[in-house]
């Protein structure tokens, strides 16, 4: 799991300590007792390469003793709060998707977030056709710079999804960000219609979705980014669905 270095955000066990401390008394009253469970247990496993586990949500949750629901909730609220990171990866030999890799994220006080700049150069998208929207999902090393910024309280969704845009693509892009949004709209609609799907796991996979899009953008010749981000929200979508039959017990087939 040496891959996985490539993901630390600390340098040692101490740094991982003094970040988490931080993190719970910062969020005393915003977290439940599953979500600490969760993040002591990501801790846990972050020992070897100092701030990175690699764990599957059915672990978690059977460690925890809660259903997968509960600990995606969980999981939304940490990376809410700018305290971890979830990285989405697909298996390179077999395909699918694997366990999630998740990031503890350093603690960073209000005023430094406040005054910190973008650097990053505006994309130019096309309504072009692009040649990879079928492409797999791999490994992606994500910049701590490129997070939501942080607040008190969890921002509304469209404006999270919004802001994630200007801060990676640049501002300006209201046309991108309506058609990236009626993207997730058209996906979304249908699954949270008579509350078949609960709304933050729903939201958290557009957001991951988007996020994996956004910085694939960044090193392959996305030249339709709409149409890459709907290929990529498709099957995160899906995945969220089978992990959802397995915990009604499976899908059973009348043969």
């Amino acid at each position: 799991m040496r891959y996985l270095s490539d993901y630390q955000t600390f340098e040692n066990k101490q740094q991982l300590n003094d970040a988490i401390a931080e993190h719970l008394s910062r969020h005393t009253y915003e977290l439940n007792d599953t979500a600490r469970d969760v993040l002591m247990m990501l801790a846990r496993y972050s020992v070897k390469y100092p701030g990175v586990a690699h764990l599957k949500t059915a672990t978690i949750a059977a460690a925890i003793g809660k259903t997968g629901r509960t600990i995606r909730r969980a999981i939304a609220k940490l990376i809410e709060f700018n305290i971890i990171e979830k990285v989405t990866v697909m298996r390179v030999v077999s395909g699918g998707y694997g366990a999630n890799i998740y990031r503890i994220l350093p603690y960073v006080v209000q005023s430094e977030l406040s005054t910190r700049s973008s650097d990053v150069t505006p994309t130019e998208t096309s309504v072009e056709p692009s040649e990879n929207e079928n492409e797999p999902i791999t490994y992606l090393k994500l910049n701590n710079n490129l997070t939501d910024t942080y607040s008190d309280e969890p921002k509304p969704f469209y404006v999270r999804f919004k802001a994630f845009i200007s801060q990676t693509i640049g501002e300006g892009n209201q046309r991108l960000i309506s058609r990236l949004y009626g993207v997730y709209k058209a996906h979304s609609t249908p699954l949270l219609r008579g509350n078949a799907f609960d709304k933050v796991d729903v939201e958290q996979v557009g957001y991951s979705a988007l996020h994996v899009a956004v910085m694939a953008s960044k090193t392959k010749n996305i030249r339709n980014l709409p149409g890459y981000f709907n290929g990529v929200l498709d099957r995160m979508l899906d995945k969220l669905y089978f992990e959802e039959m397995d915990e009604l017990g499976g899908l059973h087939m009348p043969w």
